[in-house]
């Protein structure tokens, strides 16, 4: 088949609430436009975009799947995605590669957590969106009340292009209501033109009146006309509703039951009548000189593409790119422009589900994968090297979630490192870190729904096994008193002995102050060689704590005396003297436990407020402040203890239905209540009863 020219293309995202049939639709879809033999399930393991094993054991989608299909000359690229919010990276990844969504929302006459968080990312993307109203065979399905339930929730933008006629049971067709035509669905996902039903005329002529009035205020000349009472023909409805959905002044809404393909036409149509091709839509980038372009989306141009989704496994790499200009050729060498050199890649295709079909090449506005690409990432351009160009990165979700990794088996800890990198590569959504201080491997995420499956496909791709928990808090000892120490250290076993002896005084420093040493020996009591040895020793305490093992901050330490020993004196000596006057010093000088807090903000619906304040009141957190946002949602700011934050956003979604949303950054260490502190010390006291007892 040849290349489709630019505006012969529709690349859509199906985004939309877990469950709402969102994939079954896209299967729908590929299947009665010819591209699968028979229509695949996610119920019986044979769907064509939930191929991963994690999906089919947990029956959703976990990561964005292409597939692509032919509809009357216009080739339409789907991009099936998760309706989970701890999958929204798999969504952004995926607006990145399209010109516009269908937002699929079950009949409920409601609209679900998902369709909603589905919605700010379209627009935060600036994306144009038909809505299709999904599951119009199920019992109880409400066509009207889920339009006025969207409308309610988009600002009134969505407007009927199609009723259902009967639904439940009878569901067995649509009304267009630019044509005012009634079409009844087949078995094999056709429709046949009938007359329209007698009792829907009413409710048709209403319903058409308030398409085309919408259709004509969108347009200034087609409004003139139609005020001066000149009716408006089909075309110039079905025109001004394509400019309207393009501009997102609109979003046509449709009906469907995807579950036995029934209405897959109709969507289809209203894919190529509503939503946008690639040459409708200008994308900006940046030129080797950091100067903003417009890419316009001509296949005869240079070429620039962006990659949006990588996949990785033992048998090498696939990356999903899109093309915005020229045309990516089996023979192409393409210019990465982060790493400045020219790539080489071994397949050239377009994806159906977890299959490459091979092709030749791949034009401006389309979809395709290629093999073994190097070190290209996802988010990266492709160029040529005499036409440099940069894209905007991907608009990924912030993480929210951490977690320290443990492998679990020693035989694994080398493996898991790679294993790591592999899965952090993949899904730019997933980082990995060591953390300096705890020692701990900490990978961080959506949620933890996120980290469970990333864990379950390194298990399964790389053949290693790893656990997750809650990580090591950084806690601080200082201390709020003063104290004076002598300690001497004496051992004789024969032969040369050590013998060292010193006295502290230590009191605390301002809050992050740190460490400050002080040498006020006078005289030789302790010879100038040992008293950094004695130095030594106190950063040895410093370092490993002296209540709970935790280092020791804002504290100043000042060497007051001592005594030698002119054979047994050695360095080693004066060390231990020091780490153990410094341990016995803290102990005596009122110590305290100090935690990391984070400045933690969180957004939630107006109505759920007072929830979100008593969850951070519950996590010992000390709100300071909220603002209204203006959208129906107000944002509280709270100071919060490290520590209560791992379990914060799994509380978050429960009381909010999936619909808060959190940051946090480090904001400064607290003294830690004595309630919370205690069971800390009696667990390191117990774990080292003994040790360093001199």
């Amino acid at each position: 088949m040849p290349a489709p020219s630019p505006d012969r293309i529709r690349s859509l995202a199906v985004v939309g609430h877990s469950h709402d049939g969102k994939t079954t639709l896209c299967e729908a879809l590929i299947h009665v436009a010819g591209a699968t033999a028979r229509m695949g399930s996610t119920d019986q393991g044979t769907s064509v975009l939930d191929y991963e094993p994690e999906e089919q054991a947990r029956s959703m989608s976990l990561g964005a799947a292409v597939a692509h299909c032919e509809w009357n000359g216009v080739s339409v690229n789907l991009v099936d995605c998760p309706g989970f919010q701890d999958f929204a990276g798999e969504v952004a990844q995926a607006l990145a590669a399209v010109d516009g969504a269908l937002l699929v929302v079950g009949a409920s006459g409601s609209v679900p957590v998902g369709a909603e968080l589905a919605w700010d990312m379209l627009r935060a993307a600036g994306l144009p969106a038909m809505i299709v109203i999904n599951k119009m065979d199920k019992d109880n399905a409400a066509f009207e009340a889920t339009v006025d339930a969207l409308r309610d929730a988009f600002a009134r933008k969505p407007v009927a292009v199609a009723i259902p006629i009967g639904s439940g049971d009878g569901f067995n067709g649509y009304v267009d209501l630019v044509s005012q035509k009634a079409y009844q669905l087949t078995g094999s996902g056709t429709t046949t033109e009938i007359d329209l039903p007698e009792v829907m005329r009413d409710e048709v002529k209403r319903a058409h009146t308030a398409l085309v009035d919408s259709a004509a205020e969108s347009d200034d000349k087609l409004l003139e006309k139609y005020l001066e009472g000149s009716p408006l023909n089909d075309d110039e409805v079905r025109n001004a509703l394509h400019a309207a959905t393009r501009s997102g002044k609109l979003v046509p809404v449709f009906c469907s039951a995807s579950a036995d393909a029934r209405s897959a036409a109709g969507v289809l149509d209203a894919i190529v009548n509503y939503l946008p091709s690639p040459a409708e839509r200008t994308v900006m980038g940046k030129d080797s000189s950091g100067t903003d372009i417009e890419i316009a989306c001509d296949p005869d141009g240079p070429l620039c593409a962006q990659v949006f989704k990588t996949t990785i496994d033992p048998f090498g790499k696939v990356s999903y790119f899109r093309v915005l200009r020229g045309t990516m050729r089996a023979d192409t060498h393409p210019y990465a422009t982060r790493l400045g050199v020219e790539e080489r890649f071994a397949q050239l295709g377009q994806p159906m589900g977890k299959t490459v079909e091979s092709v030749t090449e791949v034009v401006a506005g389309d979809i395709g994968v290629v093999t073994k690409l190097g070190k290209v990432q996802t988010g990266d351009t492709l160029c040529t090297k005499d036409a440099s160009v940069t894209l905007p990165a991907l608009n990924l979700p912030a993480l929210t979630y951490v977690a320290a990794i443990t492998a679990a088996s020693k035989g694994d800890e080398d493996k898991i490192m790679t294993a790591l990198s592999r899965q952090s590569e993949e899904d730019p959504c997933f980082h990995v870190e060591h953390d300096a201080v705890t020692g701990e491997v900490i990978v961080s995420g959506l949620g933890d729904i996120h980290l469970a499956v990333a864990l379950e496909r390194m298990k399964r791709k790389f053949s290693v096994d790893a656990s997750l928990h809650p990580p090591k808090i950084a806690y601080r000892e200082t201390i709020t008193g003063t104290a004076r120490v002598q300690h001497r250290y004496k051992k004789q076993s024969g032969g040369a002995g050590l013998f060292g002896d010193c006295t502290i005084e230590i009191e605390p420093l301002p809050r992050g102050e740190g460490y400050e040493w002080q040498d006020k020996i006078f005289g030789g009591t302790i010879p100038q060689q040992f008293r950094p040895s004695v130095e030594k020793g106190v950063r040895q305490t410093l370092e490993k704590g002296a209540i709970s093992g935790h280092p020791i901050v804002d504290v100043r330490v000042r060497l007051v005396d001592g005594s030698t020993h002119p054979v047994d004196g050695k360095d080693i000596a004066f060390q231990i003297a020091g780490s153990m006057a410094m341990r016995e010093a803290v102990q005596q000088a009122h110590p305290v436990l100090l935690e990391p807090i984070m400045d933690v903000s969180v957004v939630v619906p107006d109505t759920l407020m007072g929830d979100a304040m008593s969850l951070l009141n519950g996590s010992r957190g000390k709100v300071g402040g909220m603002n209204p946002l203006g959208d129906g949602r107000s944002e509280v700011n709270a100071l919060v203890p490290q520590a209560e934050m791992f379990s914060f956003p799994i509380g978050l979604r429960a009381l909010s239905q999936g619909r808060g949303r959190y940051s946090m950054s480090f904001s400064h260490y607290e003294e830690m209540p004595p309630h919370v502190a205690q069971p800390l010390i009696e667990a390191f006291s117990k774990e080292h009863v003994g040790v360093g007892d001199r």
